[in-house]
């Protein structure tokens, strides 16, 4: 029996039809780098309009313990420090750099050397034994890391475990639930070497003895290319998880591979467990072993448009969502991230972040008009956290949040299986996301 969560779950389609080679996407002459690209409090600028930067330079630093510090995606001028259109329409501030045609060329050619070079040359499995934990962490900081799974929580406060947190397992998250989306398969098939030495300096630095990659059934030739990469290394195996949604969810992946539930309003530390995705761990195993901070990251462009448009690129962060080469079709809609857990994007202006790991294209074709709600159960049996949604949809719909509160709102993980559930089609995740909101306040 393969392992998995036991309570709900779904099975849509994986429609995982982009290319698994990466390409490098050309840097964009203008890079917008958001300040507040993670969980916690926005960066504060250490630069100003006027100011020359390097690609890889500080431009803003953590402004308290949750916050990440946030890197020159390339060389050029500090144009502007402004508020932007996100993908959402909503406004942030960033830092907004202009390269001129020599610094984009210089930029080019070192880019192409560390991608065909450097990366390819470095490989030394006692990296980790060399550093101290201390010296690993404080490099995933000034690398400016977070978990490039989606949570984008930074890397280096997950680590930094307290004397009373006793953790026995670090779960690297390879599952890549989310339909379409291929970027974590294409960086397990590419890279196992680097990410089995980011897993050590992961290990290492928050002094956990044993590691598990948990890879789901639907992509073997990760699975085999890990393994290849761990065969030497007893501390560290990798598990092959049943393919349903939303196993590559923390709560739902620490269940699957340990059998340990987080309780309700506790962080998934208490069962003894952190979870990092494999794409931060070979952005640890960059920071650490070549000195490159988190600049850029692998994004799968995918879904409804000409096969040849489906591909993996290792885009610099602050690249403009346009600068991707994909259509886009009459009626049809681009997410930010896969179909279940994504937003569509009202700007394709906006500039890619840290925890951009794809933009998957929709057509209108095939889409249901929203009908009454016939309380057929469908959405809490699917419910992944054992809530019941139509209630909290309802709760949300009606603005009543204080009943939304006491009915565990915060538990949602907001993976959209209720939704995705629905016959009727209601945008029960929606009405949730606004109760959850809300109750907060």
């Amino acid at each position: 029996m393969k392992h998995t969560f036991k309570k709900g779950g779904i099975h849509p389609g994986s429609f995982k039809t982009a290319s698994p080679d990466i390409e490098l996407l050309p840097l964009p002459m203008t890079a917008t780098v958001l300040l507040s690209q993670h969980i916690g409090r926005p960066a504060n600028p250490t630069v100003q309009k006027g100011d020359k930067v390097c690609r890889g330079m500080v431009i803003a630093e953590n402004s308290a313990y949750i916050s990440a510090s946030v890197h020159a995606p390339i060389s050029g001028t500090v144009a502007s420090i402004d508020d932007v259109v996100l993908p959402n329409g909503k406004n942030g501030r960033a830092i907004i750099i202009k390269a001129a045609p020599e610094e984009h060329e210089a930029d080019t050619a070192a880019r192409n050397s560390y991608w065909s070079d450097t990366i390819p040359a470095v490989l030394s499995r006692d990296l980790s034994e060399s550093l101290t934990a201390d010296e690993i962490r404080t490099r995933i900081e000034r690398a400016g890391i977070v978990g490039l799974g989606g949570a984008t929580f930074p890397s280096h406060v997950k680590i930094d475990l307290k004397p009373t947190q006793k953790v026995d397992t670090l779960i690297i998250n390879g599952c890549e639930c989310e339909p379409y989306l291929r970027c974590d398969d294409a960086i397990m098939r590419s890279c196992p070497g680097y990410i089995a030495e980011g897993i050590e300096l992961i290990m290492k630095a928050a002094s956990i003895s044993r590691a598990v990659v948990a890879v789901e059934d639907n992509k073997p030739q990760a699975i085999e290319a890990m393994r290849g990469a761990l065969d030497s290394m007893h501390n560290i195996s990798v598990m092959s998880l049943k393919t349903k949604y939303p196993q590559g969810g923390e709560k739902q992946l620490i269940e699957a591979v340990t059998d340990r539930r987080v309780a309700s309003g506790a962080l998934p530390v208490s069962t003894g467990v952190i979870v990092q995705n494999v794409a931060t761990a070979f952005a640890v195993w960059q920071a650490v072993a070549t000195g490159q901070p988190l600049i850029e990251r692998v994004v799968t462009i995918t879904g409804d448009i000409p096969a040849e448009q489906r591909r993996n690129y290792i885009a610099a962060i602050g690249t403009p969502l346009s600068d991707f080469p994909f259509s886009l079709p009459d009626e049809a809609r681009a997410i930010v991230g896969g179909p279940m857990m994504g937003k569509t994007a009202v700007c394709l202006d906006a500039p890619i972040t840290k925890g951009t790991s794809g933009l998957t294209v929709l057509s209108g074709k095939g889409r249901r008009p929203v009908q009454p709600c016939i309380r057929c159960g469908a959405c809490s049996d699917v419910c992944p956290m054992g809530l019941d949604p139509y209630l909290l949809a309802t709760y949300g719909r009606l603005r009543m949040f204080d009943e939304a509160a006491k009915a565990d709102v915060a538990d949602c993980i907001e993976c959209g299986s209720c939704s995705w559930s629905c016959p009727s089609s209601r945008p029960i995740l929606d009405f949730i996301r606004v109760a959850k909101q809300r109750s907060r306040k």
